[in-house]
């Protein structure tokens, strides 16, 4: 696997899905709305590091494994028997099997046996067919098609390390040695890798050959298997990659968008929504989990505020609610109401006497 995750892609695609999802805060919700006082396993679920670095271990673990095992120790637990402490275990640290009916699963770790929901929190991509022990990694599901997209790379290195792009053929009028040969290919190889132009002694000259099928085909080959990688982890659309694909054009303007169409494809339902899940069986049975994804809205300011305006007008959101979804500090009134304790006492009136006789 340590192969595979050096291919660029793979290693483009490791760090969107890993990043995407360690900005994005978990909000801990009570009938359907945020709850005031955040639990701690929301606000700060591991000690020692950040909430960010805490989901992107969970996210990085399902991204090479499609498993992640998180301890609960039973000193993060509060007065109460809630968890407030998580911490992410490595994987190959965790040993899984069976039990003696084989409908559950028993761990281990470091010669520890914990208990799934007690001590341990068994966070996993969907997709376990019955029958199976764990969710199979990706990188296991599609070795054979990484092997021939390792395999172009490695070619492509070699190729391109020789100083071929473009292949030229230097020609000298007279005779030379294989040494001699070899020195004078070593020298314009060393002194023109940037392809910096080169002066010719008396004797020389240079051929520069045109287009190279073999050199476009490598090259085509190599962007099929950024598409590949793409397909593999659901980076819809593959330009997130930031690979040069025929046809597409990435740019700030549509970057907003792309990203809106990753996490509704693959981001929630295959990273957030486990995640989520999980967090959520570590609170009451009457809260949930669920990420908030403001973070993304601010790349896509001007969407927002026209879905806004729709939302002001229907009645579903209003001003100060959308402002503050931005980021953005209240609107001050033009005359705001005075708080009844500043407001001026009115003079009492004073008693008229009653008419005598």
């Amino acid at each position: 696997m340590g192969d595979y995750l050096g291919l660029p892609a793979v290693a483009r695609a490791r760090s969107l899905i890993v990043s995407l999802v360690a900005q994005l805060d978990p909000v801990a919700i009570r009938d359907g709305y945020p709850m005031t006082a955040q639990p701690p396993i929301v606000m700060r679920p591991s000690p020692g590091i950040t909430r960010d670095s805490f989901l992107g271990s969970i996210a990085g673990e399902l991204f090479d494994r499609s498993n992640a095992f998180l301890w609960l120790p039973v000193t993060g637990r509060n007065a109460d028997g809630r968890q407030d402490t998580a911490l992410v275990l490595p994987f190959d640290e965790v040993r899984v099997e069976w039990d003696d009916s084989r409908l559950f699963r028993r761990y281990r770790w470091r010669e520890r046996e914990l208990v799934s929901g007690v001590d341990l929190l068994h966070i996993e991509l969907p997709g376990r067919r019955p029958g199976e022990l764990l969710v199979p990694s990706k990188f296991d599901v599609n070795a054979d098609a990484l092997d021939r997209i390792l395999a172009a790379e490695l070619f492509a290195g070699d190729y391109f390390d020789g100083g071929g792009v473009p292949s030229v053929t230097l020609k000298f009028a007279g005779q030379l040695t294989d040494a001699e040969a070899d020195s004078a290919k070593a020298r314009w190889i060393a002194n023109h890798r940037d392809n910096s132009p080169g002066i010719l002694p008396a004797g020389w000259d240079l051929h520069e050959t045109g287009g190279n099928p073999d050199a476009a085909q490598l090259l085509e080959t190599r962007r099929n298997g950024v598409l590949e990688v793409a397909r593999i982890w659901g980076i819809v659309p593959a330009e997130l990659l930031l690979a040069e694909l025929g046809g597409s054009s990435l740019t700030y303007q549509n970057i907003a968008g792309m990203l809106d169409t990753f996490m509704r494809v693959t981001g929630q339902p295959e990273y957030l929504s486990p995640i989520e899940e999980g967090l959520s069986d570590l609170l009451p049975r009457t809260q949930a989990v669920r990420f908030s994804l403001a973070e993304l809205f601010r790349l896509a300011e001007p969407d927002y505020i026209a879905s806004a305006v729709q939302a002001i007008g229907a009645g579903i959101l209003s001003v100060p609610e959308v402002r503050r979804g931005l980021g953005r500090t209240p609107v001050p009134e033009a005359n705001p109401p005075i708080p009844p304790a500043l407001m001026p006492t009115p003079p009492v009136p004073e008693e008229v006497p009653a008419n005598v006789g």
